[in-house]
């Protein structure tokens, strides 16, 4: 396979040097060799000699890339949600399914338009499959295990769950012919289109259907005038420095930081000034990264001999996730749980119906073909998903008839406590 490639595997009259790829010259031999065209030679031509040092450097690079990610989502991307939601006074639920899925799905956007367009392969794919499955376990472990107990409610999590599922059988019927057309593709979008709509008319679909619904969830506090967690400016993320009294390890977590703190300040506007335009930014930002994570940990892949498929999966997966993580566990310790859930759920959704349908839309109408998608696994992928998304459903009703026994520890029967 294209992982065992040695010098003697291709013929050297034959080669010519491009600054980004071999793959025009290479293809001929790919072919003789009956193997598939791995997704390194996609990228720019950095790090292909297999060795320890690519190893090394790339584990490092993409750790880097995660930390920045974090700072991105940390102290950009969620306290412009939260400016956000207080301007359009929205509930944390549809801001968390909404606006916050959407921002901090760009990794797995920009992924699978690389995917698409520049590898043709099935790390996009996998990176969506991973990542949804990511969501849904890693993203509610962590909420549960590292913040207080909040109170969630049962509406959301049910409207979101089951637009997910609708997504999933989606998927499910475009890859059972291993083709996707043009129409196939539109109708991720107009599937989106509804889901939205249907969030903007919430609150009345609630009041239709039952009696009560959560006010609290409603953020009726300006961010901009909190003295608790205040927001940060320019001169917060540049001249921050740790107590004198701090320990080594605190001193040298800042000194590893700081360059990606003075570069996100220095690019990115306060969100104390104009939020809208930090909250694209951070967008952007997070798009950027991602190629980058797609581009070391393809590398690390090709020098471990792992598939490009199962590092979409898995490594590449949890680190576009990371954004989702962050920010599901910041609103989740300011005990909006609602929006840290409908943040999971509702990224996995934006995952498949735009992630995955805007990219295929736009080759097709592009070249004017239908795209070929491998779908041998595609049973093994639709139990994987289905099966995330029941656990964590039933786990969170497992809970609402816990606390039904035991109503001292709740407020209101008709939520749960997670």
């Amino acid at each position: 396979m294209f992982f065992d490639w040695s010098s003697t595997d291709f013929k050297p009259n034959e080669w010519k040097y491009y600054p980004l790829a071999y793959r025009h010259d290479m293809s001929y031999d790919i072919d003789a060799l009956n193997c598939t065209l791995p997704a390194i030679v996609e990228f720019p031509n950095l790090m292909r000699q297999k060795s320890w040092i690519a190893i090394v450097v790339s584990s490092l690079v993409s750790m880097y890339l995660f930390v920045i990610l974090a700072i991105v989502c940390d102290d950009y991307l969620v306290p412009a949600m939260e400016r956000l939601c207080y301007t359009l006074r929205m509930t944390y639920d549809v801001a968390g399914a909404t606006f916050l899925a959407a921002s901090t799905s760009a990794p797995e956007l920009f992924v699978n338009f690389v995917g698409t367009f520049v590898t043709n392969g099935d790390i996009g794919l996998g990176t969506i499959v991973g990542s949804s499955v990511f969501n849904v376990l890693v993203i509610a472990g962590v909420c549960g295990i590292f913040t207080q107990p909040s109170k969630l409610d049962w509406w959301p999590v049910t409207r979101d769950t089951a637009w997910y599922l609708i997504a999933i059988a989606s998927l499910t019927y475009v890859l059972y012919d291993s083709l996707v057309t043009w129409y196939e593709a539109f109708a991720f979008l107009l599937l989106y289109i509804a889901y939205v709509i249907q969030l903007s008319f919430d609150r009345r679909i609630q009041n239709l259907v039952r009696h009560e619904h959560a006010e609290s969830e409603l953020l009726d506090e300006d961010p901009m005038t909190r003295e608790e967690e205040p927001l940060k400016g320019f001169r917060d993320h540049v001249c921050a420095k740790p107590q004198t009294e701090s320990n080594f390890y605190q001193w040298t977590w800042w000194a590893v930081k700081y360059p990606a703190e003075l570069m996100l300040a220095c690019t990115v506007p306060s969100v104390r000034s104009i939020f809208f335009l930090s909250m694209i930014l951070a967008v952007l930002w997070i798009s950027l990264i991602s190629y980058l994570l797609a581009w070391f940990l393809t590398i690390l892949g090709y020098n471990l001999k792992i598939p490009d498929a199962i590092m979409g999966l898995t490594v590449l997966a949890a680190g576009t996730s990371v954004p989702e993580v962050a920010s599901s566990y910041i609103v989740s310790k300011k005990g909006y749980g609602s929006m840290a859930i409908c943040n999971a759920i509702g990224s996995n959704t934006f995952d498949i119906f735009i992630c995955l349908g805007l990219p295929w839309l736009l080759k097709i109408l592009i070249y004017q073909q239908k795209i070929e998608i491998d779908s041998t696994a595609l049973t093994i992928t639709t139990a994987m998903l289905v099966i995330t998304a029941a656990v964590l459903y039933l786990g969170l009703l497992a809970k609402i008839l816990l606390n039904k026994e035991n109503m001292c520890d709740i407020e209101d029967p008709s939520g749960f406590s997670g």
